[in-house]
């Protein structure tokens, strides 16, 4: 007998909604997974997973090697949950964020996909596999949208390499084509491009992006009045020279609630080697204290935003980092012990239906009519879920009606079906 044998009507009404996807047998280890995925492990793999769910280790092997199932479709029928809910979907006033994240693997020399590259989490080269992925974010919500494996030329076959940009084109194209909500495309300096830039404004889209440091742009030189292609590190010394009258102050919020005042210079130009006219902004200051950094700048080829919504717009894209964070930390998604691209690929995607599962728990407060306490952040609602699930030893707490799980609970209908 399963582990999960009670279920809990709203996950298997979340769920439900993938069966035409996957036959009976498929469906009923497709759950198990992920009932199963909101547990804790030492170490996520699919003998573990088995030993938590009763199911035989070589059906769970099959279905997750060999079995036919999409990931694609999952993953759009996991968005049109997400998006048939106004408490869950994307809405017209948030942005799409563009990044990637990657999964150490030190030790894992014949992992398809995994190569010695810049690994951001740890900050430096190692042996990793890469997602570049894009999620949607508001000030009131965030959930990624979907990913994309990335295989460095050396790993990838003939004629199918794509380069982090024209994932990011892909995924930028995907969410149009699901009709995600959004008003602005955001991302951090290594995405910006020219050929990124050109191709958002060739969609009629808006973007707001930070820059490096060492990218030239047009700037009229304040001695000779002529339009020179500078450096920005050359263009942030004529500032501090020639034009400290000119700042501006900008309040910007931070993560303590407090309000920083930072000051900005902002012109329109346009960077060497690309036509899209831009906005661009200088902040002469750190975003937080932890920041390394105390000198920003900001670009987008929306002429008429202002310089404190540009700045709050690309503050927004934190909350793609978040996600990752949560993917992370609360659904292992860097924690597969599996060396194929498509097996990956299908951890990668259940990954992303937990997390989702639980953000539209969260959403929908499911929770609060079931517990005293209801979660408030995606970790808490994983474990009050995990709570619930561990419940399903209903023989266990029928023979103990004092136990500690059932002092969480208020629903006196909830304590009845488990003891029935």
């Amino acid at each position: 007998m399963s582990h999960f044998s009670k279920p809990i009507r709203f996950i298997d009404q979340f769920l439900g909604h993938f069966q035409s996807l996957f036959s009976d047998t498929q469906m009923n280890i497709f759950r198990q997974m992920i009932y199963a995925m909101f547990f804790d492990y030492k170490r996520l793999n699919l003998s573990a997973i088995a030993k938590r769910t009763h199911i035989d280790y070589q059906k769970l092997q099959y279905f997750f090697s060999e079995s036919d199932w999409s990931v694609d479709q999952l993953n759009d029928v996991r968005l049109k949950i997400l998006q048939n809910q106004h408490t869950t979907r994307s809405t017209a006033n948030g942005v799409m964020a563009i990044d990637d994240t990657a999964c150490p693997k030190p030790h894992a020399e014949k992992t398809e996909g995994a190569q010695f590259q810049y690994c951001g989490i740890l900050g430096r080269t190692e042996n990793c596999n890469i997602a570049v992925a894009s999620g949607f974010v508001s000030n009131a919500k965030h959930f990624p949208i979907n990913f994309k494996p990335y295989i460095p030329i050396e790993g990838a076959a003939p004629k199918t390499f794509k380069s982090k940009i024209d994932l990011a084109k892909d995924l930028i194209l995907d969410a149009i084509d699901k009709k995600i909500a959004f008003a602005t495309i955001v991302f951090d300096a290594w995405y910006t491009s020219s050929e990124l830039i050109e191709f958002i404004a060739s969609k009629t889209l808006c973007l707001v992006a930070e820059l490096k440091i060492n990218r030239s742009m047009r700037f009229t030189h304040p001695k000779t009045k002529q339009w020179l292609n500078l450096r920005a590190d050359q263009i942030i010394l004529l500032i501090k020279e020639f034009y400290p009258h000119k700042l501006k102050s900008v309040n910007i919020p931070q993560n303590n609630g407090k309000i920083k005042s930072v000051l900005t210079y902002a012109f329109k130009s346009t960077l060497k080697d690309c036509s899209t006219p831009l906005n661009i902004i200088f902040l002469f200051d750190k975003w937080s204290d932890t920041d390394d950094k105390d000198i920003h700048i900001l670009i987008t080829n929306n002429l008429t935003i202002s310089t404190k919504s540009v700045i709050l717009t690309y503050l927004l894209r934190w909350g793609i980092e978040e996600s990752f964070r949560e993917l992370k930390d609360d659904f292992c998604f860097d924690q597969y012990q599996v060396r194929h691209q498509e097996q990956i690929q299908r951890h990668w995607v259940m990954s992303f239906l937990a997390w989702s599962l639980t953000y539209w728990i969260k959403q929908n407060a499911c929770l609060s009519k079931i517990l005293h306490d209801s979660p408030h952040s995606i970790s808490q609602c994983k474990e009050s879920v995990a709570a619930l699930i561990i419940i399903d030893s209903a023989l266990l707490l029928s023979k103990n009606p004092n136990h500690p799980l059932l002092q969480k609970i208020k629903s006196q209908r909830f304590k009845e079906r488990l003891e029935n």
